[in-house]
């Protein structure tokens, strides 16, 4: 998948071994699981300066993850419509076109390994926010960019990465955060949810020279896929929720 996506032009940043990392802390039975962590497009800087919320989608994460009892081989992205419908309006229709043939370009490559013909299904977008975003006017953004990654880690959502989008005003930089407990406990049930892994926290300069800070919007995940998790898997959220909300507030010195 990794080679195809590169012939395609379709570049990949890394690819996380999920699995290896999780297994290191004793859990040896947890299946084979990768995110291959990429989509770097030459517009990025311009498309997510306009539209912040679209750090969920480009770069991407694609979850190939293997099913224990059967021994069979999956691989899932994320259907760019739906955040490309709900935040796409202030892009440009060649700016728009980029992330579709990126990936387009994904699926063509899942295609011809699967044999299946991959179509994103169309629907119209939530009337809830697909991310939470606040504004911190009390610091300037490269103070907050280094006290936040503190913070996060101090809560345990370790950062993995911090990808500087642009170092020139308007900047924006978005944290890879990590929780291998939590993401132990829902990707091996629910291994779809590695297409939002590792967790994206974007932060980027406004104007007035004020700071919004953002990720997905979580409590509308738990709504919509409330029937999928168990008891123990929703709590997990909302604590990922209080941790990266605790994260921001600490920064922010409330």
């Amino acid at each position: 998948l990794k080679e195809g996506m590169e012939g395609r032009q379709v570049k990949v940043i890394r690819v996380l071994t999920i699995s290896d990392a999780i297994r290191a802390r004793g859990s040896t039975e947890f299946p084979n699981y990768y995110v291959i962590f990429g989509c770097e497009t030459p517009k990025m800087k311009e498309i997510l300066t306009k539209a912040p919320a679209l750090s969920n989608l480009v770069p991407c994460s694609v979850a190939v993850h293997q099913e224990k009892k059967s021994g069979r081989i999956y691989a899932t992205i994320v259907n760019e419509n739906v955040f490309l419908d709900k935040y796409g309006h202030e892009l440009t229709k060649e700016e728009r076109m980029e992330i579709k043939k990126t990936y387009r370009n994904i699926r063509l490559v899942l295609t011809q390994m699967s044999g299946r013909r991959l179509k994103p299904i169309k629907m119209p977008p939530p009337k809830q926010e697909l991310v939470y975003e606040e504004e911190v006017k009390t610091l300037a953004y490269d103070d907050f960019k280094i006290l936040f990654k503190t913070s996060l880690d101090g809560v345990n959502m370790n950062v993995l990465d911090v990808l500087d989008v642009s170092e020139e005003s308007p900047k924006f930089s978005i944290f890879l955060a990590c929780n291998l407990s939590y993401g132990e406990a829902i990707l091996k049930d629910i291994p779809q949810f590695g297409t939002l892994a590792p967790c994206r926290v974007y932060i980027y300069e406004k104007p007035d020279g004020s700071v919004g800070v953002g990720y997905i919007n979580i409590p509308f995940l738990l709504k919509s896929y409330e029937r999928y998790l168990g008891k123990e898997q929703a709590e997990i959220f909302r604590k990922a929720d209080e941790d990266i909300k605790s994260a921001i507030k600490e920064t922010k010195g409330e």
